[in-house]
């Protein structure tokens, strides 16, 4: 049955069977982490995510407190017309249906047809790879005193995450799971189940990955990728807190090892969790990718 005010009818579930197409319409297109394919992967299972491919335009829906929820229609040749843009978006929106994580250099081009509206607990972080992964400077003398004590207090091994070593990765998540009691936290059960699948297919993802062993087990573990030719993405990072600094380490080492090649890192938005909030602005960055939702047409 054709949705109302929607004419799209062939959605798919998104799996990792959905890499190429919809990696065709979104890779190295958006400074924000949300069209990246990973990171719709990660959430495929406990948002639902569904997509379609219509008149050379993705769209993107998921399940949100049980109702369909929009991201914005993305086409696959970006320089269209603002009239080809506004058909494909005047598919999905309808009356009390938001369209949602549009990016600020969208929302100009289309605020004279439009009422936008904030989403500022989905905003973006962005910091320099430099600062990040070698903390220089009176701003971060904090974050290089733990990184330094993690230097002196613990004798530590860096890995690059392989098919080899994965395993090891897993069983942490396992861990750090239980003792964070994943599955009666919603956001976490989500992402748990999304990370199982992400370590399923990790090698046909293409993703970049670190690893921390004290006395040979995993302490800490990080997942990235290429977001756009100079910046990078942290999807995922997990520590364990018992080793004081850890979270410190992982970031900076990982940066240091895998990313100097990249000028910036996109470490994601903090989903206003108030402590999240905290830890991301106390590492000082550069510059917040803003993104916004349509509530309703310009009259």
């Amino acid at each position: 049955m054709k949705e109302k005010g929607a004419n799209i009818v062939d959605w798919k579930d998104l799996t990792i069977d959905s890499k190429e197409i919809i990696s065709k319409y979104t890779k190295n297109k958006f400074e924000i982490c949300d069209y990246n394919f990973t990171n719709l992967y990660l959430w495929s299972l406990g948002d639902k995510l569904k997509y379609a491919i219509e008149n050379e335009f993705l769209y993107i829906k998921g399940d949100y407190l049980g109702e369909d929820s929009y991201l914005m229609p993305i086409p696959l040749i970006e320089e269209l017309e603002v009239s080809q843009k506004i058909e494909a978006m005047n598919k999905i929106i309808r009356k009390n249906k938001n369209l949602d994580l549009i990016p600020e250099k969208i929302k100009i081009e289309l605020e004279d047809y439009y009422v936008f509206e904030e989403m500022e607990n989905s905003f973006d972080y962005i910091y320099l790879v430099e600062d990040l992964a070698f903390l220089k400077g009176r701003k971060y003398s904090k974050k290089k005193n733990k990184l330094n004590q993690f230097n002196k207090s613990y004798t530590y091994t860096y890995e690059s995450i392989n098919e080899y070593n994965l395993v090891e990765v897993i069983e942490f998540q396992k861990k750090w799971c239980k003792e964070k009691s994943c599955d009666s936290i919603d956001t976490l059960r989500k992402e748990n189940m999304g990370l199982d699948k992400i370590f399923e297919n990790f090698t046909l993802l293409n993703i970049k990955g670190g690893l921390l062993k004290i006395e040979n087990k995993v302490i800490a573990y990080t997942l990235g990728e290429e977001l756009t030719k100079d910046m990078f993405v942290i999807h995922v990072e997990k520590a364990d807190e018992e080793y004081s600094g850890s979270y410190q380490a992982i970031n900076a080492i990982f940066l240091e090892k895998e990313c100097l090649e990249y000028k910036y890192v996109n470490r994601e938005d903090d989903s206003g969790v108030l402590g999240i909030k905290k830890a991301k602005e106390s590492y000082h960055p550069v510059e917040m990718q803003k993104k916004y939702k349509i509530i309703k047409k310009n009259k």
